[in-house]
């Protein structure tokens, strides 16, 4: 039977079915037998007490939990209903031991006694197995655990999965019990141990070479990344930290990767910069060059990377760590220990982005601290990196998490800058920073119109005046986990910001930086041509990455469809439709102006210059190479340009 394609059979028929020593000591035992698999409507003949478990198995994650994953078919047992607080017991029917192992899957909390699966014989407990979490920032993915039980064969017991915790990871996670002659996965107390995240295995054995593999947006060689962490310039060097599961594909175990480019195109990854310590993990943060040695710690000419960063252990607060050998080091100031202690507003007060401001001398972080409406940001300002006073508040519904806050120019004009504060979804106001107090007009801006832009940073001490922007492409819109990809999820390509006066006001705009085109190979480029012109020159083009732009005239009755490979975009009604998102473009002077980066897994769409940028992963057919343009009205074209790109690896 193929157990992920059918889900009529109970636990307990399986039992009986599949499992020989519960009916026969007599018969051959089998190689790898099936014990239960929890694809039924109901729990079968295990029994049930309390309310963790409910009445059947669960289709994954449950109400408030976060993303579980690494389970086998389409549901398993999850303890979470109702949350941590409820508590309960499931046991099954009795079994012989005629089988050296049993291996099955297992996460959640990693409480002895509490959060665990056992097996028991003649009512004691003889194996136990827990999750590894004791902490926030774990990981909800199963991962294969196995017991040896040479010792118990002939003998019968029963197994029974255990929820008695009511606090944080009261709950536990199992799933596909089997048992068999050979030992799969890890030892089930290894896992009750935690995972190993203080050492760096080498990645490189991996590669970049996978079908749906980025080739010129970031990635981890393996495992989890979510939000960019601690972008700052140093020495040569672009150093792009983020948040890292060291040894999952699923959110969890947070760590600081780290990586390193000259141009933000090409990146070679780094071991994991800063570590769980004391039972916490690494929360999102940022990094500074400490020019004037605000810390006392500079060694020789290399000056001090200060990374400071949310250490996630209720109550949260926010320590620093720091190194002074360009960054491939770090070690924790005062032993981790808070720089910020906590507010009071747990379970916010995360993601510290910290600057210097040349006006009054003074080091600044801005500080997310509170969830419900109004959501507050707190201003705090420090001579040393060390000791901090808050200084101010900023309250807005639209604040959420991940704050950056940076000083642009308007129309490049430096004697004319504005400050602008965005938050982990891209929404931005515009105004005045004195130091200590950030005011505006209260006017919110939206800065991405897409579905995948979250969290976003700028470097630090860019070397060149720029600003320049990377975000997560978070979701799971993608093909990754699908195809069992040695890593999950990607940072779009690195962005330019300005300011730029429109109709409406003062804007914010993005664009890729000039550094793509060091990826650029074949071109078409053509000027003051028509749509079907420019459609035959593409009939032959061929392209797997690529940078398209077009600009074309347009009135209330223009469309035109562009088609990069299967991704169709289509104009009209002064937008651009994908994905079931418009995104503005209207037409200025009579011409829209778009530009599209097409990579393995993901779309990015600027239109009017970047005055609006939509961010989409994108599940795309590895064996479609084609471009193609077209319109009914046959459209006059101002400007084309396609290129074909090479891989940053």
């Amino acid at each position: 039977m193929n157990r992920n394609h059918t889900g009529q059979f109970s636990c307990a028929v399986l039992l009986l079915c599949l499992f020989p020593c519960l009916v026969s000591a007599d018969e051959k035992p089998r190689v790898d037998v099936l014990i239960a698999d929890f694809e039924g409507a109901s729990y079968g003949d295990w029994k049930v007490e309390g309310e963790a478990f409910g009445t059947q198995p669960a289709s994954g994650a449950l109400s408030g939990q976060m993303d579980v994953s690494g389970y086998e078919g389409k549901q398993l047992v999850n303890t979470f209903l109702g949350g941590d607080r409820s508590t309960g017991r499931l046991t099954s029917p009795p079994i012989k031991i005629q089988q050296p192992y049993f291996h099955f899957l297992i996460g959640g909390g990693g409480y002895e006694d509490e959060t665990c699966m056992n097996l028991l014989v003649d009512g004691q407990v003889v194996r136990t197995a827990t999750g590894p979490n004791r902490k926030p920032g774990g990981s909800e993915h199963l991962q294969r655990v196995y017991w040896d039980v040479h010792d118990l064969i002939g003998k019968r017991g029963v197994l029974q999965i255990v929820d008695q915790r009511t606090g944080g990871w009261g709950h536990v996670n199992v799933d596909d019990i089997h048992a068999g002659n050979r030992s799969l996965g890890i030892p089930a107390e290894e896992l009750s141990k935690g995972p190993n995240l203080q050492t760096f295995s080498s990645y490189e054995e991996v590669g970049y070479d996978q079908t749906y593999r980025p080739q010129f947006h970031f990635t981890s060689l393996k495992h989890w990344l979510n939000d960019p962490n601690g972008m700052v310039f140093l020495d040569g060097e672009y150093h792009l930290f983020f948040q890292h599961n060291p040894v999952s594909n699923a959110w969890g175990n947070m760590t600081w990767g780290h990586a390193v480019s000259k141009d933000m195109v090409h990146w070679k990854q780094l071991p994991h910069a800063i570590l769980p310590y004391d039972d916490g993990t690494i929360f999102s943060g940022t990094a500074v060059v400490d020019h004037n040695n605000s810390l006392g710690v500079q060694e020789g000419d290399t000056k001090t990377i200060a990374a400071a960063f949310t250490f996630a252990r209720h109550p949260f607060y926010q320590a620093l760590a720091y190194s002074t050998d360009r960054g491939r080091t770090f070690q924790l100031w005062n032993d981790g220990k808070p720089i910020v202690p906590n507010q009071g507003y747990d379970p916010g007060e995360r993601d510290p982005k910290v600057f210097w401001h040349e006006p009054t001398q003074k080091w600044v972080m801005v500080l997310w601290v509170k969830q419900a409406k109004p959501g507050r940001v707190l201003f705090f300002n420090s001579d040393d990196l060390k000791t901090w006073t808050e200084v101010s508040q900023f309250d807005r519904d639209w604040v959420f998490e991940c704050m950056d806050m940076v000083h642009l120019p308007v129309d490049g004009d430096e004697s004319n800058k504005r400050w602008v504060l965005y938050d982990a979804s891209f929404e931005y106001e515009i105004g005045e920073f004195d130091g200590t107090e950030f005011t505006t007009d209260k006017a919110v801006h939206r800065g991405d119109y897409g579905p995948n832009f979250y969290a976003a940073q700028t470097f630090n001490d860019s070397p060149d005046g720029r600003s320049v922007i990377i975000g997560w492409m978070r979701g799971e819109n993608t093909p990754f986990r699908r195809e069992d990809m040695p890593f999950h999820q990607q940072m779009s390509f690195p962005q330019t910001m300005q300011l730029r006066t429109t109709v409406d006001g003062v804007r914010l705009f993005r664009w890729p930086v000039k550094e793509i085109e060091s990826l650029y190979e074949e071109e078409i480029a053509l000027e003051k041509t028509d749509v079907k012109s420019a459609a035959g020159k593409l009939s032959e083009f061929q392209a797997e990455l690529i940078d398209f732009s077009i600009a074309f005239e347009a009135d209330a009755n223009t469309e035109l469809s562009i088609n990069l490979r299967g991704q169709k975009l289509t104009y009209k009604d002064g937008a651009v439709h994908y994905q079931n998102h418009p995104v503005p473009a209207p037409p200025i002077d009579g011409v829209v102006k778009l530009r599209v980066l097409v990579d393995r897994a993901s779309l990015e769409l600027f239109t009017s210059e970047g005055q609006y940028v939509a961010t989409f992963n994108a599940d795309i057919d590895p064996n479609n190479k084609t471009v193609a343009v077209r319109s009914p009205g046959n459209e006059l074209i101002r400007s084309f340009k396609v290129h074909r790109l090479k891989s940053a690896w």
